[in-house]
C-alpha cells in the first residue's frame, strides 16, 4: 500500500453528529468519512466510495464553542430562518494519512499542484480549508503482532488490548463514528475512538485483529492507526 500525508486546518469546523436535532453537536475531530470526503472533493468524485484507509492526527487541542446561527428551514413548502445552536470546533488542525492502492498517486499529484476539483471544507460549507501536501510514501509496513504501540493518531478502540496510561495525558472517548460509505447515501458500521485532547501521543498494547477493518501501519518514523 502507498500513502499520502496532508494537513488541513481552519478557524472553525463542524462535523455534525447525526443523533442531534435541536442543538447541532459536533464530533470532537474530523471523522474518517469527512476525511475521505475531502479526498473525493480534491479528485472531483461526487459519490466517493473507497476501501482505502485513513489515519487522523490532531495538531491542535480539541476546543469547542456554542454559537447561535440562523439556519434555513422548510415547512409545507415555505422556507424560513430558524435560530439554531451549533457547536463549533475552534482552530481545528489535522494531519491526514491516506493509505491504499486506489487513489493515492492521483491524490498526491493534485495536492502537490494544489489542483482541487471542488472546494474543500471542514464539515460545513462555511468552514473552508486548503489542504497542504506533506509527504508521499511508496510502501508502508502493517503492524500485526501484539506489541506496544505509541501513536500520534486517534485510536479505534477495537485495536486496544490494554491502554497504557501516561502522565499529563487527557484521554477521552468518542463513539458513533460511521465507518463505511457504500454510495448513494448508504452507510454501515460504526466505530469508537480513544483520543488525547491536546493531541499528545497514546500508548497501548495492540490487540490481535484478524479483520482488516482497522490497522496499525508504520509510516515513516510514525505508527498510525488506520480505519
Amino acid at each position: 500500500m502507498k500513502t499520502v500525508v496532508f494537513e488541513v486546518k481552519g478557524t472553525i469546523a463542524h462535523f455534525r453528529r447525526p443523533d442531534t436535532t435541536a442543538t447541532h453537536l459536533t464530533y470532537p475531530f474530523i471523522t474518517p468519512l469527512a476525511a475521505k470526503g475531502l479526498v473525493g472533493a480534491i479528485l472531483g468524485i461526487t459519490d466517493f466510495k473507497t476501501r482505502d484507509h485513513v489515519g487522523i492526527q490532531l495538531l491542535n487541542p480539541v476546543r469547542t464553542s456554542a454559537q447561535q446561527l440562523s439556519m434555513l428551514g422548510k415547512d409545507s413548502g415555505q422556507t424560513f430562518n430558524r435560530p439554531t445552536t451549533v457547536e463549533l470546533l475552534v482552530n481545528p488542525a489535522y494531519r491526514i494519512y491516506y493509505v491504499g492502492d486506489e487513489y493515492v498517486e492521483e491524490l498526491a499529484e493534485r495536492l502537490k499542484k494544489r489542483q482541487y476539483v471542488y472546494h474543500t471544507y471542514l464539515g460545513v460549507a462555511y468552514a473552508i480549508t486548503y489542504p497542504k501536501f506533506l509527504q508521499y510514501y511508496e510502501e508502508v509496513e502493517i503492524v500485526s503482532d501484539e506489541r506496544v504501540v505509541e501513536t500520534c493518531s486517534v485510536v479505534p478502540t477495537n485495536l486496544i488490548q490494554e491502554l497504557i496510561l501516561q502522565e499529563d495525558r487527557y484521554y477521552s472517548r468518542a463513539g458513533g463514528f460511521i465507518k463505511d460509505y457504500l454510495g448513494e447515501r448508504r452507510f454501515e458500521k460504526s466505530i469508537t475512538f480513544i483520543y488525547e485532547k491536546d493531541g499528545r501521543s497514546i500508548k497501548f498494547r495492540l490487540k490481535k485483529n484478524d479483520i482488516e477493518e482497522c490497522l496499525v501501519a508504520q509510516i515513516g518514523d510514525k505508527q498510525i492507526c488506520l480505519v
